[in-house]
């Protein structure tokens, strides 16, 4: 738990940031869920009726989902929840993995959101794992989705400046804090997306994205410019990239969880993957045909139709 005291004095001295709540690019109504300390933004799209989907987003795109698959969603009789998660828009940071598990499980509560498919994309993943394995009789089934588990994926992150970049952030805050304020300014001179373009040039579902959505993908990327501080950089990293002794053998043998990946990673990338899929007691991992980081986004229809026979 983060020291209250120090991070009030950089807020407006209820514990709270100075800056507003997120908005979002297309008008829908972006919520916040506050319990003594700590708050979720998320949004809802679709009918009460439908099941939920909650996702959890990340740190590669902590954003809102697009108009059109929210639209597939509800057509698939799903409605979409999104999260963003402490340190990001005008949530406090959060650095605990346990501890934001515990903050979802109490919007699940506060919404009566119950029979969920609980979401967890890239860097949520930590999160994602707690909540699968919590008991929580809110939670249907877990999708673990762009994750690595504990595989060394810090090889396979392109181009190599982005790599040492991402290294050098899990040294020390000094070395977090050099690699955060590079990254901010590489979006100040090369333009918002060229980090981005960069990171996900092995995908061309993940470009695609970019393009289509270049309105939420500012929004994104704007918060993160403006927002984004050391302690949750350098958390959420740590909690994706350095191995974690949460995950033993055969943890989710008997939990209702499955993986989704893009058929767009590296091909180590999916051997690593499979092979702590399966140490960890999961069926093996459905790839998706388009899209690696934003594979659920690009490969909608398949990414709902793959959930059907675990619900």
């Amino acid at each position: 738990m983060p020291n209250r005291k120090r991070f009030r004095s950089a807020n407006d001295g209820q514990g709270f940031p100075r800056w507003p709540s997120s908005e979002d690019p297309f008008g829908r109504d972006v919520r916040r869920f506050q319990n003594d300390a700590h708050s979720l933004e998320y949004m809802v799209c679709g009918e009460p009726e439908l099941r939920p989907i909650v996702i959890l987003q990340s740190l590669e795109y902590p954003g809102w989902p697009p108009v059109g698959f929210c639209e597939l969603a509800a057509a698939a009789g799903f409605r979409i929840v999104t999260v963003r998660r402490p340190g990001f828009g005008a949530n406090p940071p959060l650095a605990d993995m346990d501890d934001q598990a515990s903050l979802v499980a109490q919007l699940l509560d506060a919404e009566d959101i119950h029979d969920a498919i609980v979401v967890s994309k890239g860097t949520a993943n930590p999160i994602g794992h707690r909540l699968a394995v919590s008991g929580n009789p809110r939670i249907a089934l877990s999708v673990f989705a762009n994750c690595g588990f504990n595989y060394d994926q810090l090889a396979e992150f392109q181009p190599d400046w982005f790599a040492r970049t991402l290294e050098q952030a899990l040294t020390k805050p000094a070395g977090a804090r050099l690699s955060l304020m590079s990254l901010k300014s590489s979006w100040g001179i090369f333009g918002s997306t060229w980090v981005h373009e960069n990171m996900w040039s092995k995908s061309s579902g993940d470009l695609t994205f970019l393009r289509e959505n270049p309105e939420l993908v500012r929004e994104a990327i704007g918060m993160m410019q403006a927002r984004l501080d050391v302690p949750t950089f350098m958390a959420e990293l740590a909690a994706s990239l350095i191995r974690d002794p949460f995950l033993v053998d055969g943890l989710f043998r008997d939990v209702p969880a499955i993986t989704v990946s893009g058929l767009e990673t590296n091909a180590s990338w999916k051997q690593g993957v499979d092979s702590e899929a399966g140490r960890l007691g999961l069926p093996p991992a459905a790839y998706l045909s388009a899209g690696d980081t934003q594979v659920i986004y690009q490969s909608a229809v398949e990414f709902f139709e793959c959930m059907i026979p675990h619900i």
